[in-house]
């Protein structure tokens, strides 16, 4: 399954590659006087030629969303149940709109915004409306010739996260079966669309990423599910199949923090305000806006950027990044991937990126390409210009290409073409002060939907010994751990210390370290640290 929310009436077609789209979420129907609300006339009939077009496409209208009202009240007596569930048929199946309805209760007892109304039954009472949406839709069905099942209930529910405590400001950690029966949801739903975003809001006590795919170390506020393998971990824990469950990404938007310290590039740390201001995904990525900084990070698998002199942390997601996510999500044996919301995607490559492992037979990419950092010896207070990263394999007519020096500075780095689907990345610089710096160069090939981050190295004012100088570029190269890289690391341990040989050898322990997810094993790695540090 590849899902889809659109927030508008008519839904607008045109701006989505809906051929890669199994199923469309069209948001949102409210509750007005214990009834669904219609949609208009132009979005039925855009709605009604798109499923002739597909008709392979599920249609199902979604139902509240963020602040949406009067769910406890239509849920709360038998009578009212029937009567709410009975309108949403016939304002949004009977005309042949729709295949079925996705519930968006943000949230039953508690958890959403404080003025839509609760119930300390609101929980049971979600379990009967599901049921009641169900037994209507058998009925119709059966009374249509038509199967049970093709006609769909789903629900979009949370991710254990930081949350509206119950005033509307202040956070607190969200325990989703508190409002959510899920054992019993993962029997009586079709499909569970699981928010595995917004992880990263006004509402958490300190800076963090907006949809991590693992919980960082650093992150020590006491929430053990704020992060998309957690989540998917609680869900099953409560009794959700995998194969009921469909992970969420959010397209496009970025979310941030001003914080009240540069400490650790502003990632967990108390903040003032939110929002990314100028520190935004597009207006970072010109090449000339050399203020903000773009990071990587490996433990939660995301981007991020950083502006030093504002104090900005934003959060955000790419194709590539969001691509891992969607492959999580098939090795997981989940039942698919959706997002919030498809026209937040103007490029459409991020839907491509997360269609990829749904829909091998449509959608073909070229491989991504393979980015290599260098390792240059520049002296300080003097310009240097020259190679400091390679690519091969990639084929783009064209690459662009970041530099981030290692020094708070950054620049467009020069991507020259050498032929076969190689490229040289190149840039000028100029380091005030001697010094080990680690580089990172940050690739984006149109053709891969793919952007890519690698290290290099710069030894300012540091003479490398020849020996050493030749075991970095080995290892860079070649990360597989052999007896001779061993031999050359023991004989390096016999060499005169010094500072600027100090400088070069933390450097290079730093790069050992970076390489472990690599083709050196974690054993291997240790080694190696183990043997560099005696250089020192």
């Amino acid at each position: 399954m590849v899902g889809g929310y659109l927030l508008s009436d008519p839904p607008n077609f045109k701006r989505v590659q809906m051929d890669l789209v199994t199923h469309f979420f069209w948001a949102f129907s409210t509750i007005r006087n214990g009834s669904c609300t219609t949609a208009s006339t132009a979005g039925i009939n855009e709605v009604l030629a798109e499923r002739q077009a597909r008709p392979d496409l599920k249609v199902i209208r979604s139902i509240g969303g963020w602040g949406a009202a009067n769910f406890s009240d239509v849920s709360s007596t038998d009578a009212k149940r029937k009567a709410f569930v009975a309108s949403c048929i016939d304002a949004f199946v009977k005309n042949g709109a729709t295949d079925g309805f996705d519930l968006d209760w943000e949230f039953p007892i508690s958890g959403g915004l404080p003025n839509i109304g609760y119930s300390p039954d609101d929980r049971q009472n979600f379990n009967l409306l599901v049921d009641e949406f169900r037994t209507q839709l058998n009925a119709y069905a059966d009374a249509h010739g038509k199967s049970r099942r093709d006609f769909l209930v789903t629900a979009a529910l949370p991710a254990g996260r930081w949350q509206d405590s119950g005033n509307g400001v202040t956070g607190a950690p969200y325990d989703t079966n508190t409002s959510f029966d899920l054992a019993t949801l993962g029997r009586t739903l079709d499909n569970i669309n699981v928010m595995t975003y917004d992880m990263g809001t006004g509402y958490s006590p300190v800076s963090m990423f907006n949809q991590p795919l693992y919980k960082h170390s650093d992150d020590n506020t006491g929430d053990q599910y704020n992060s998309t393998d957690d989540a998917v971990r609680y869900y099953i824990e409560h009794g959700v199949p995998r194969n009921k469950m469909t992970l969420g990404v959010e397209f496009t938007l970025a979310r941030g923090f001003v914080t009240t310290t540069t400490l650790n590039n502003g990632l967990f740390q108390q903040w003032t305000s939110t929002g990314c201001g100028q520190t935004t995904a597009a207006n970072a990525l010109n090449p000339s806006n050399t203020s903000i900084l773009i990071n990587w990070d490996a433990q939660v698998q995301s981007p991020y950027l950083w502006n030093p002199t504002t104090r900005t942390f934003c959060s955000y997601e790419t194709a590539h990044s969001l691509g891992i996510r969607s492959k999580y999500a098939k090795e997981q044996g989940l039942n698919g991937i959706f997002t919030w919301q498809l026209t937040g995607d103007a490029s459409g490559s991020q839907l491509r990126a997360v269609s990829l492992p749904w829909q091998p037979e449509k959608v073909t990419a070229a491989p991504a390409p393979t980015v290599n950092g260098t390792t240059f010896y520049p002296n300080a207070s003097q310009s240097f210009s020259g190679t400091v990263a390679t690519v091969a394999g990639s084929s783009a007519d064209s690459l662009t290409a970041i530099i981030n020096w290692g020094d708070l500075t950054r620049s467009p780095g020069t991507v020259t073409p050498t032929g076969g689907g190689k490229f040289a990345i190149s840039g000028t610089h100029t380091y005030a002060t001697p010094g080990a710096y680690q580089l990172t160069v940050s690739t984006i090939d149109p053709d891969s939907l793919n952007s890519r981050m690698v290290n290099g190295y710069a030894f300012v004012d540091t003479s490398p010994y020849p020996y050493l100088a030749g075991l970095v570029d080995k290892f860079s190269t070649n990360s597989g751990v052999t007896a001779g890289l061993n031999a050359k690391l023991n004989a390096a341990s016999q060499a005169p210390n010094s500072t600027a040989r100090a400088n070069k050898l933390d450097a290079f322990i730093n790069q050992i370290r970076a390489q472990t997810d690599k083709a050196v094993t974690a054993g291997q790695a240790d080694t190696l640290t183990q043997l560099a540090e005696t250089l020192k």
